[in-house]
């Protein structure tokens, strides 16, 4: 049987609140196990147990990871994080729990507490052994720390400092210490971040480990193909796309600054996923308040889809402007994707509205699927199927798939 989450008090200091307001997003998302986390945040169940624990700061990091993970909001946590840091006080170093990935920068699902979510597991052994201690099959310790203990005898109090060491979490191949060259030919190019890249043998966090190359290089590409779904460093965001690199292997697109040309399709790998052949856009009108509409967007293969809106007839000549309402995450298949509008856009010149579900594989990666329905302000429930022209229909998949980040 698990162990029970330790209570933690939200009124007892800035990290304890925060803490709970992480427990009670995990709870909204359908409390998921940790393991079950683990698999999308790309940090293991332990860190993300710890990072809702109430007794150290998690680093900003892992914090995304763990809402992203849970659905949450980026921008908004990531205030959060930076509002509780500013309210520790000075004079109390804060602790953070910077977490493992697993060796896995790209995210990996590891084992670790579930704290309070149900599963058969027991405790894993610690991740970190004493200066001078290795465990059997791991490599030479990546990072020394320095930890002040306190040793409690029956005589006196004796503060000590031991250096621990973090163990290698994976094969090092050759020349994984400097960055690789641009090969002739390379279709794209993207620059390595965080701890790095793993480059993995197929399209998922389970395949066997090729080698590692450092954060801060620029990497060559020549094509990318679909796999499995990783969150993003920087704000938290769906991605599916892996990078494939000049003489075998993928990285996946989440640990790479960088996008492949809108023109490239997606090629074939190991343990690839197809991408999304169909899309259906819905509109449904909330019942008791005028103005307030839900855009649903269900289909094949949906892994991520963007909605924009934009006022005045498709029909007419000039420039359209799109406006990006949401970049959304499709969890669950046969539910897809939906975003609510509280109020329609003011129609330009009376025009209707045009509404927009566009599917994507992350940020700024649309595939160019895209299912349009038009709307009156006056009259949203009476939602009708509009066909965009190929100019348009790629304007709005770029507003739509934009990462929420660019402006």
């Amino acid at each position: 049987m698990a162990r029970q989450e330790r209570p933690v008090d939200p009124t007892a200091g800035p990290v304890q609140a925060l803490a709970y307001e992480l427990r009670k997003l995990r709870a909204e998302a359908g409390n998921p196990t940790y393991r079950q986390l683990a698999r999308s945040a790309g940090y293991g169940a332990t860190t993300l147990s710890e990072a809702a624990g109430g007794t150290r700061l998690p680093t900003l990091e892992v914090l995304l990871a763990y809402v992203g993970a849970c659905g949450g909001d980026p921008d908004e946590w990531g205030r959060r994080w930076h509002e509780t840091a500013e309210r520790v006080r000075p004079a109390e170093p804060v602790r953070q729990v910077v977490g493992e990935r697993d060796g896995d920068p790209e995210g990996g699902g590891g084992a670790g507490t579930e704290g309070g979510s149900a599963g058969t597991e027991g405790p894993e052994p610690s991740a970190v052994a004493p200066s001078g201690v290795r465990r059997p099959g791991n490599g030479p310790p990546r990072l020394r720390w320095v930890v002040p203990v306190v040793a409690v005898t029956a005589a006196a109090i004796v503060t000590v400092v031991a250096v621990v060491e973090l163990p290698d979490d994976g094969p090092t191949a050759p020349g994984t210490a400097r960055c690789p060259s641009v090969p002739d030919g390379a279709a794209f190019t993207g620059v390595t971040y965080g701890s790095g890249a793993h480059v993995r043998d197929g399209a998922a966090r389970d395949d066997s480990l090729l080698t590692t190359i450092p954060p801060d290089c620029t990497v060559g590409f020549t094509g990318f193909c679909v796999g499995e779904k990783v969150y993003d460093n920087t704000g938290g965001m769906p991605d599916v796309r892996w990078f494939k690199v000049a003489g075998g292997g993928v990285v996946s697109s989440a640990v790479v600054h960088g996008n492949p040309p809108r023109d490239l399709p997606a090629s074939d790998c190991r343990n690839g996923r197809p991408t999304s052949t169909s899309l259906e856009l819905s509109v449904v009108t909330g019942a008791g308040r005028s103005g307030i509409v839900t855009v649903r967007a269900t289909g094949k293969d949906l892994y991520v889809v963007g909605f924009a809106t934009s006022t005045g007839d498709p029909g007419s000549s000039g420039e359209r402007t799109w406006r990006q309402v949401r970049l959304a995450d499709v969890r669950d298949p046969t539910v897809g994707a939906s975003v609510r509008l509280d109020a329609l856009p003011g129609p330009s010149a009376r025009g209707p509205v045009v509404l927009v579900a566009a599917a994507c594989l992350g940020g700024d990666s649309p595939t160019g699927l895209v299912r349009a329905r038009q709307v009156r302000p006056e009259d949203p429930r009476g939602a009708v199927p509009v066909t965009l022209d190929q100019r348009q229909q790629a304007e709005a998949a770029g507003s739509a798939c934009r990462y929420p980040s660019r402006g």
